[in-house]
């Protein structure tokens, strides 16, 4: 080899340690950047010559280091991390919504509901009493209407959180593709694209956080990403994004849509098991949605089981001329057998112009056969309100002492007549609360429609505490007191208090649990990042060997090129 020769070796050395030197400046500078990867000088011999000389080095990349088993161990974890992270914040948000710590939401409410009865109970004409108790009715069909709107608007909050997870993730998925497009850029070029992948790669970590992902990278060295059926998220150098899904079904509540590349939107919430944004939807329809539902069966239960006494009863201005049903029926419910009722009698009672008792009538049901339409007939055959005329057929009177017959709104009315007044009596049947005849509460749907029958605020002394108009009578007054202590949720195993209570303790359980499994795997993840950054991440005690070694390098391969160049001084001067 010539000196010629050599000086190509010494200006090839001096590059080396110059890369060599601006990598380890590199290391050092993003020591704290987020899942930056230390990058090192591949170096290699260069290729000899014909006769077997060496020709010094050559530079053959710039390598990143890392492991792909602890890069996919760490993607994993973040997953169950982003789920158990979800589920935690949205369970104590909940937990918050139920919290009573001075007794003066729900709880509290059915506490003073119960004692204003009792007091009703000991005084049965007072209308202080009763004035207190519609007081406290009142709050507590608000209460239950306020609990009702907070689990709404949590609901609803819900929905638009995961919405804007949908946007989070398509903004992720567009950035993803577009390193994708650098990358292979790059590396067409023979250019190290080392800075783009470990972008690429905390990208990829937020994301599947918040989805559950299948990932590999594609023979150009694209990052390709897809759902666990296979559907494409990011192919190459494009996304497919993700969009709110509704059903009518759902009633607003938002499932999560893909677009595939022809365009068309598919439903992929079934297909997902993990992630955040799943675990959004599963809280939504499960833990929230299953608390509404007991909120509705805790509303109606106690409403029905105050009405169901209430109705048998009459207060001190209890006495009626006719009376319409609460609640409007359908054709399909005028034509069915009517739910919750028990085969038996209820009465309804004749009044004369002296408020006297003078006439009992007594309708038999049967339930799971007798329809409105049914008992409407038979109040009527019951009150002796059919007649046959000249031609033999039966019809019924137009003025009768009672009569019940079907408005045009689906509800139900009875009107006394030929000078005659009624009161409710004894109900068997449940039918005067199904229909909503005589009743404290009216509700239709549950907690957010309850409230106090407007005839009761307009008068609260046609509050029923005893029966048939006998004066200081509490036996309806201390029955519904009594509701506080009997059994009749869960089908008549607790109390209406139990019930609630065991709503509290679940959400109190599912967070404790929500906690432990976010802790449990929050140290899994922390175990692998660490695992992850003691081969990947930059050690500056490290960097400053290697450092020192290229100044030492640098500074030998001058000196080489030195030397050569006085040899090639007196090889001229010669």
């Amino acid at each position: 080899m010539s000196l010629f020769g050599s000086f190509e070796i010494g200006k090839k050395a001096l590059s080396t340690s110059q890369m060599g030197q601006a990598t380890t400046g590199h290391n050092i500078a993003n020591v704290d950047t987020e899942g930056f990867s230390r990058q090192e000088v591949n170096q290699a011999a260069s290729r000899p010559m014909s006769d077997g000389k060496g020709t010094g080095v050559d530079i053959k990349n710039i390598r990143r280091i890392q492991d792909g088993f602890t890069k996919q161990k760490v993607v994993d974890e973040q997953t169950n991390v982003g789920s158990w992270e979800a589920k935690e914040k949205i369970l104590t948000e909940a937990e918050i919504i139920y919290t009573d710590l001075e007794g003066t939401r729900l709880r509290g409410s059915m506490d003073e509901f119960w004692g204003a009865w009792s007091s009703v109970a000991t005084e049965p004409e007072s209308g202080t009493h009763r004035k207190a108790l519609l007081s406290k009715g009142m709050k507590l069909a608000e209460d239950f209407r306020s609990f009702n709107k907070r689990l709404t608007d949590f609901n609803e909050s819900l929905n638009g959180r995961i919405k804007a997870e949908l946007l989070d993730i398509n903004q992720t998925t567009r950035e993803i593709a577009m390193l994708n497009k650098q990358v292979e850029q790059l590396e067409n070029r023979a250019l190290p694209a080392n800075d783009a992948r470990d972008q690429r790669e905390v990208l990829l970590q937020q994301l599947s956080g918040k989805i559950e992902i299948k990932w590999f990278e594609g023979p150009r060295g694209t990052l390709e990403i897809q759902i666990p059926n296979g559907q494409h998220l990011v192919h190459g150098r494009e996304n497919y994004e993700l969009a709110p899904y509704l059903v009518a079904e759902e009633k607003g509540n938002v499932r999560i849509g893909l677009t595939n590349p022809p365009g068309i939107k598919t439903d992929i919430t079934d297909i997902l098991k993990t992630g955040s944004l799943k675990e959004m939807i599963n809280q939504r329809d499960n833990s929230i949605n299953k608390y509404k539902q007991d909120l509705d069966e805790l509303a109606q239960e106690l409403a029905f089981r105050v009405n169901n006494a209430h109705s048998g009863g009459t207060g001190i201005n209890g006495i009626k001329l006719d009376e319409t049903s609460a609640y409007k029926f359908d054709s399909e419910q005028l034509t069915n057998p009517l739910p919750y009722l028990k085969s038996g009698d209820f009465t309804l009672k004749i009044l004369n112009q002296e408020k006297e008792i003078e006439e009992t009538i007594s309708v038999n049901v049967v339930a799971g056969i007798d329809t409105i339409e049914s008992i409407i007939e038979k109040i009527n055959r019951a009150a002796g309100g059919y007649t046959t005329t000249e031609e033999g057929v039966e019809v019924l009177k137009d003025v009768n002492k009672i009569k019940a017959y079907l408005n045009p709104d689906g509800s139900v009315s009875i009107t006394s007549g030929l000078g005659k007044q009624f009161i409710f009596g004894k109900d068997e049947t449940n039918v005067m609360a199904v229909m909503g005849f005589n009743c404290f509460f009216h509700v239709n749907r549950g907690a957010e429609d309850i409230y106090i029958a407007p005839e009761l605020v307009e008068d609260e002394m046609k509050i029923v505490a005893g029966s048939d108009l006998i004066p200081g009578d509490n036996t309806i007054a201390t029955e519904i007191a009594d509701l506080q202590f009997k059994s009749t949720m869960n089908e008549e195993t607790i109390t209406f208090d139990e019930f609630y209570n065991s709503q509290i303790t679940d959400i109190g359980l599912k967070v404790q649990d929500a906690q432990k499994g976010l802790k449990t795997h929050n140290q899994m993840l922390e175990q692998y990042e660490a695992l992850r950054d003691s081969i990947s991440s930059v050690n500056l005690d490290e960097e400053m060997t290697n450092m020192v070694k290229y100044q030492r390098a640098y500074q030998s391969s001058a000196k080489f090129l030195g030397t050569v160049d006085q040899m090639t001084q007196t090889l001229v001067n010669m």
